[in-house]
């Protein structure tokens, strides 16, 4: 086994970096056609059978949350395998009791659209313990999967044929959309995305021992929501490989909870760069 120094930088416009760089040491072995866009989401349907609900009590970071869900990521992204042609989200909520037993599962929505995926998602999160806790609590996590859409396969042969530009991208480290309704504060946004930064860490860690050359960018668009939580996560031209990882920063950046914006949602573009070395 090896240490390998694994940093995360966002880059601010100008190319310096904003904020600081995380660092972490994460020990790895030292060996080693088109898809269908997301639906709108969907709230979950009244129709439903209501689950039956534990006394409700505060309700787990998100930090807390990972961390129970620690090594049954791959049961839970298996459900998405019943239809590997999704692309979507899907969000659930949960009461656990002080022995951490989890009761009344419930799709607060979707994008999916597919039953067996989501009832899966709900299956697989009622057999997880979460461990002893002091008081009964609540959670909630967004499952994410494919943000990114597969890059487009080659047509026929090209042979001295010139080749197309890839689109420009904006590099800075965050950007509030101008034509966004509400206003809230870059510093603000920073702050909280910055205390993010542990949690696609992990997202990284978990990349780079897949593939211990891994680096890129992610870009992503979000929107924060009138009441501060993080309504909508879209792809703004990543260029990471590994779309696992991808896809769990984006799970990431929907735990993100920020001050309530002035007047209405706040789209924001936002740049990191993760480097291998």
């Amino acid at each position: 086994m090896a240490d390998r120094s694994v940093m995360i930088a966002v880059r601010s416009a100008g190319g310096s970096t904003l904020g600081y760089v995380v660092s972490l040491l994460a020990a790895l072995a030292s060996c080693g056609g088109s898809t269908p866009a997301p639906a709108a989401l969907h709230p979950e349907s009244a129709s439903e059978k209501p689950q039956p609900a534990a006394k409700k009590g505060v309700e787990l970071s998100a930090g807390d949350v990972v961390q129970r869900l620690r090594g049954n990521e791959t049961d839970l992204r298996r459900c998405f395998f019943a239809n590997p042609s999704l692309r979507g989200l899907a969000r659930f909520t949960w009461q656990l009791d002080v022995e951490g037993k989890v009761h009344g599962v419930r799709r607060e929505a979707s994008t999916l659209g597919d039953p067996r995926v989501e009832a899966c998602i709900g299956e697989r999160l009622g057999e997880i313990h979460f461990g002893d806790l002091a008081e009964p609590a609540t959670a909630r996590w967004t499952f994410v999967f494919r943000l990114m859409a597969p890059p487009p396969r080659p047509k026929g042969n090209h042979h001295g044929g010139s080749k197309k530009k890839p689109p420009a991208v904006d590099d800075r480290g965050l950007v509030i959309d101008p034509s966004s309704p509400g206003v809230l504060a870059e510093d603000a946004i920073d702050n909280v995305v910055e205390a993010g930064y542990p949690l696609f860490a992990r997202c990284y860690r978990d990349g780079v021992s897949r593939n211990n050359d891994l680096g890129g960018n992610i870009r992503l668009h979000f929107v924060v929501s009138p009441s501060g939580s993080v309504s909508e996560v879209s792809d703004g031209g990543s260029d990471l490989t590994d779309r696992q990882v991808v896809d769990c920063i984006a799970e990431g950046f929907y735990a993100l909870r920020f001050p309530q914006p002035d007047r209405g949602s706040v789209g924001v573009l936002y740049h990191i760069r993760f480097e291998a070395g």
